[in-house]
């Protein structure tokens, strides 16, 4: 019972006693299994978080916001990939209810009813974080793509494109989707078609946006911007212009989206939409920890985005 009041800091202990018990945890290397202390207590200091993707550098710096801001507090974040699949996502989230998390992080605001469903009446703070522009389950920290989306398009119709192309994989990147449907809808009440190929497989990355660039323009020469769903696709796309001697932005412009820092550091720096990845993770992350500590904290919060004009455009 002493080592137990020691280990968890909590009843009255002498220090001689508790540094004894200190050096002797230390000799043996013992770590304790806080997540046995915790079902006494129905709750671990275990955050669930749910991201997409690992490969997607977006996510790498959500999640060091998130990690960071938890380690403050002595919480830590169990984190699951769900690789854009809603059932997947679900039997995460149900592995990780068995362990009692303290509170959960997801991404966007599309899942299964299932999922939906246990968050509901899961009784602790859920934040769904990335996206605002819908109703969140509990909380929800990011920006609206929509919007953004509907910023960048309508930059380049004022700049004088008249043929565009978009590139994306959207099948299950909802947040993708959002944006797509907008440049659609903005396009076609300005009279303008959009001309997007199907789906691609694999992530939208580097190689995969040079080898969509190349088979794009190969059925439809005429166009003149090309948008891609992310910055990775999109320095594939100035890849293959360099490549092939296509002069951008004077015979073919192009332009992402994520504000990625190797996107502004090509030889023209990338239109695209900047967004606060780092303080997304921190604030979602905050707002877990801020409603355990039983603080009021926002339904919404919107951190906004900022439309990179760069030179691809």
């Amino acid at each position: 019972m002493t080592v137990s009041r020691v280990m968890r800091g909590r009843g009255t202990v002498s220090e001689r006693t508790k540094t004894h018990v200190l050096s002797v945890v230390e000799d043996m290397g013992y770590v304790q299994n806080r997540l046995a202390g915790s079902l006494s207590e129905s709750r671990s200091n275990q955050i669930g978080v749910i991201i997409p993707s690992i490969v997607n550098a977006i996510f790498n710096q959500v999640m060091a916001g998130i990690a960071e801001e938890l380690e403050k507090a002595g919480y830590n974040p169990v984190i699951g990939v769900s690789d854009y699949d809603m059932k997947r996502e679900e039997r995460l989230v149900e592995s990780m209810m068995a362990w009692r998390p303290a509170g959960f992080i997801l991404t966007d605001f599309v899942h299964t009813e299932r999922t939906r469903n246990i968050m509901v009446n899961t009784g602790i703070p859920v934040v769904e974080m990335m996206e605002t522009g819908g109703r969140p389950i509990d909380m929800c920290v990011g920006f609206n793509h929509a919007a953004s989306a509907r910023m960048m398009v309508k930059h380049l119709y004022k700049k004088g494109y008249r043929r565009f192309g978009y590139l994306g994989w959207y099948d299950n990147d909802y947040a993708a989707a959002t944006r797509y449907r907008m440049i659609k809808d903005y396009l076609a009440g300005k009279g303008v078609p959009l001309v997007t190929p199907d789906v691609f497989a694999g992530s939208p990355d580097i190689p995969a946006g040079k080898i969509a660039l190349a088979q794009l323009l190969d059925t439809n020469p005429e166009i003149d911007i090309v948008i891609f769903s992310n910055d990775a696709a999109a320095t594939g796309g100035m890849m293959h212009c360099l490549e092939e001697g296509i002069a951008v932005p004077k015979q073919l412009a192009l332009a992402g989206f994520s504000g990625l820092r190797y996107g502004q550091a090509l030889p023209l720096p990338l239109t695209t939409i900047s967004f606060r990845r780092f303080e997304i993770g921190r604030r979602a992350a905050r707002a877990v920890l801020n409603t355990l500590a039983g603080q009021d904290v926002p339904r919404v919060t919107d951190l906004g985005f900022d439309l990179i004009a760069g030179a691809t455009s």
